[in-house]
């Protein structure tokens, strides 16, 4: 698994590759022993984590801006990424070097010959955010929490503020099929000791374990802001604009909306675009997700750049079958061509927007 030793950027990245980002092992094992090899530099700083089903990267990236402004050293940790990996560690709001990256995985390399079980691609990344940010001696860690909560490697951290932000059915085959389910999983991220923020409904409140304190908010800006307030920190929160996330470029609107909920939220606040690119990876709720979009609207279907994604011939097929007007195209730069200077949306898929990004010459969509 772990090939040639790790000299340089380009090494690294080729192991990480090896560890295939698409397979999933939930569980602490690997993650605490990992972390105890490396001399457990998670209990070094004080952490806000931020679970939930949408919202997630939204809120760390209020409270990452908001820190900045205050002139607090924060780390931040966020997945997926659009570009590069190096996305998913910053430090005061920026990407880690390519010399840092290489050092950090030459050393979790080595720590992992350790073990007798090989941790996996977010396992190995999570280990090296946390020993990174220990290192910089950062004075807040903002952590996002990826898939489920409970036995999400970033899991690792007993954190003072944990913030839920929504809730809803997703990856149902990992984290159960009803929600009362997906909120006891998503709702491990507590600790006694933690004081939690959450947008979740009353009913699912009682899905959290024992906690020191219990706020409600309505919003990523409410969220961030409450965290703060319970972590005892003073910065003020405004609105900020994360790559990927409604962000406007010309006549074209990109925003990674994955899962009906969130797609649903985002229709709901934008004006109705006049042509829709999209794509989705195939353990996505495809038929609700296009059942969302504007009738009205012109459906280009796009094959996103990842071997789990469906096909643009798939999308259309249940297309069809809703009655919606589309057609196939053969990748994004051709949607975009056809979209031409009608207002347009991107949506449901981190990897399409991402690509779309790239054909936009967007901020960071060149970053290694």
């Amino acid at each position: 698994m772990d090939g040639r030793e790790i000299s340089d950027y380009p090494s690294a990245l080729k192991w990480l590759a090896r560890l295939d980002e698409t397979r999933v092992k939930p569980g602490l094992e690997r993650i605490t022993q990992l972390m105890a090899v490396l001399g457990d530099p998670q209990q070094q700083m004080r952490a806000i984590v931020i679970g939930g089903t949408n919202g997630k990267g939204s809120c760390c990236w209020l409270l990452e801006d908001a820190l900045c402004r205050a002139g607090i050293r924060v780390g931040c940790a966020t997945s997926p990424h659009l570009h590069s990996v190096r996305e998913r560690l910053r430090l005061d709001g920026k990407l880690i070097g390519q010399d840092d990256f290489a050092t950090l995985a030459g050393e979790v390399q080595q720590a992992c010959r350790e073990m007798t079980e090989h941790p996996s691609y977010f396992e190995v990344l999570t280990a090296m955010t946390l020993l990174w940010f220990a290192r910089c001696r950062v004075e807040v860690a903002v952590l996002e929490v990826g898939l489920g909560g409970e036995l999400d490697a970033m899991n690792i951290v007993d954190a003072e503020v944990a913030v839920l932000t929504t809730l809803a059915l997703e990856h149902t085959d990992w984290l159960g099929s009803d929600l009362g389910t997906i909120a006891r999983t998503k709702a491990g991220i507590v600790r006694p000791q933690t004081r939690v923020v959450t947008g979740w409904e009353v009913e699912f409140q009682r899905y959290i374990p024992q906690h020191t304190k219990l706020i409600c908010g309505g919003s990523a800006l409410e969220w961030a802001t409450l965290a703060l307030e319970q972590l005892g920190v003073v910065a003020s929160v405004y609105e900020t604009q994360p790559p990927g996330r409604r962000e406007q470029a010309g006549n074209i609107l990109l925003d990674c909306a994955h899962n009906p909920h969130a797609l649903a939220w985002l229709l709901d606040c934008i004006p109705e675009p006049d042509v829709v690119l999209f794509g989705c990876l195939r353990d996505k709720q495809l038929p609700e997700m296009l059942a969302l979009l504007p009738p009205s609207a012109e459906l280009l279907a796009c094959t996103p750049n990842s071997p789990r994604a469906h096909s643009a011939a798939e999308v259309m097929t249940i297309a069809e079958k809703l009655e919606r007007n589309g057609r196939t195209c053969d990748s994004i730069a051709t949607a975009l061509e056809r979209a031409g200077e009608r207002p347009a949306l991107v949506t449901g898929s981190n990897y399409l927007v991402a690509e779309a990004r790239k054909c936009l010459g967007l901020p960071g969509s060149e970053e290694p």
